[in-house]
């Protein structure tokens, strides 16, 4: 089961580095306490704290372009994704190599506006539901989760909907965080390999 949720993203920041051959964007992944209607009646939010174990425990997380694990952006282990808690949200600046086709791709679509949206896969360990009676809602609240990657998406935008631009959070079943998993790792093995590859290229 995925539970995807939209979030406003308006920040999106971007530089050239003209000596890398890379552009620098910055953006949020997630917003805080910033309730989204999923379907009538029931809200999600994620809580201020809710990333605060993911971030420090240190493992591997990803920038990918459409949750497509075959085209990673940027990542923590490689020093190319740096994610920052603030009081807004969670807060991320990318370094993304513009010599890959799909990297080029995305920095484009970023500036031409047509992407203006982040996302995020997660697994959650902890929520709170709270359930008003009196208005018939339920209120789904993210306390804790396992952070995989975040993703920039290209949002179609209609016209009845064009002022407020969402994205979707992803949640991750139990059976689609071990397929994750073992994605992940084949990412992490692969730009392993290649960082091993150049380093011998330069002995």
């Amino acid at each position: 089961m995925e539970n995807r949720e939209f979030r406003k993203i308006d920040h999106y920041e971007i530089r050239q580095i003209v000596e890398s051959n890379s552009v620098e964007i910055e953006g949020y992944i997630a917003k805080f306490d910033s309730p989204s209607e999923l379907w009538e009646g029931y809200w999600e939010q994620v809580d201020r704290h809710a990333f605060d174990d993911t971030i420090a425990d240190g493992h591997n997380i990803f920038l990918l372009y459409h949750h497509d694990w075959s085209k990673p952006l940027a990542s923590t282990k490689t020093g190319t994704l740096i994610l920052e808690v603030d009081n807004i949200g969670l807060r991320f600046k990318a370094t993304i190599n513009s010599n890959l086709t799909y990297g080029k791709d995305a920095i484009e679509l970023i500036r031409e506006r047509l992407i203006e949206g982040c996302s995020f896969g997660f697994y959650c360990q902890e929520e709170d539901i709270h359930y008003n009676s009196v208005d018939d809602t339920v209120v789904r609240t993210l306390l804790k989760v396992e952070l995989y990657e975040g993703s920039i998406l290209c949002i179609p935008q209609y016209e009845d909907t064009s002022v407020d631009v969402f994205t979707r959070a992803r949640e991750i079943c139990a059976e689609e965080r071990n397929r994750i998993l073992q994605e992940k790792e084949l990412v992490e093995l692969k730009t392993d390999l290649e960082l091993i590859k150049l380093e011998n290229e330069l002995l």
